[in-house]
């Protein structure tokens, strides 16, 4: 069964996007292709700390097992080594991409204290990057407290989210996320 998101994306926004922009041919509506999700811990003077926390959250948030990404460069300053382990990252595609898109928008920013809507943070290529600074605010971690309390969760940041999109410019990207209701801010 496909999830309730991407179907008002094929019903409602396709057939929207086809009357606003007037394209000549089907292939040519934006869509999205994939969201990267990625965790990076903080890196102090004593090194980095707990990085298997930020892999953890991202589990649960993303419900498929993270890829750990390790520092590129050495950094003596921080007291880091080239190769040690630094944060965690999933890429979500098809109904995994399109549900958690759905808990984003519907769930979590919502639950954002002093949320005034996205800042239009696109790449140039039609991308969309959004940080969230609190993990607290997805009901899956909200859920899992007691089994969060052994990592020291207090040490990791937010999360980093990239929507990748097939618009071929940040003015039609930002039209196919406004149609699927993303909250941007008015300027």
């Amino acid at each position: 069964m496909a999830s309730r998101y991407k179907l008002w994306y094929e019903t409602v926004v396709r057939s929207e996007l086809l009357a606003k922009m007037q394209y000549k041919n089907v292939h040519q509506i934006p869509r999205v292709l994939k969201v990267s999700l990625s965790a990076s811990t903080n890196i102090t003077s004593g090194g980095l700390n707990h990085p298997v926390a930020g892999a953890f959250a991202l589990e649960l948030i993303s419900g498929q097992a993270p890829t750990l990404t390790r520092v590129r460069t050495s950094n003596s300053r921080y007291k880091v080594r080239k190769g040690f382990l630094e944060g965690a990252k999933v890429i979500l595609q098809g109904e995994q991409m399109y549900d958690f898109m759905d808990r984003l928008v519907t769930q979590v920013m919502p639950r954002i204290t002093e949320f005034n809507g996205l800042k239009d943070s696109f790449d140039g290529h039609g991308n969309f990057a959004l940080g969230i600074r609190d993990w607290g605010y997805f009901p899956e971690i909200e859920a899992q407290q007691t089994a969060l309390s052994n990592f020291q969760m207090s040490s990791a940041r937010g999360i980093g989210v990239l929507i990748h999109t097939s618009a071929e410019s940040d003015a039609e990207a930002k039209l196919l996320l406004s149609a699927m209701r993303f909250p941007f801010r008015n300027s």
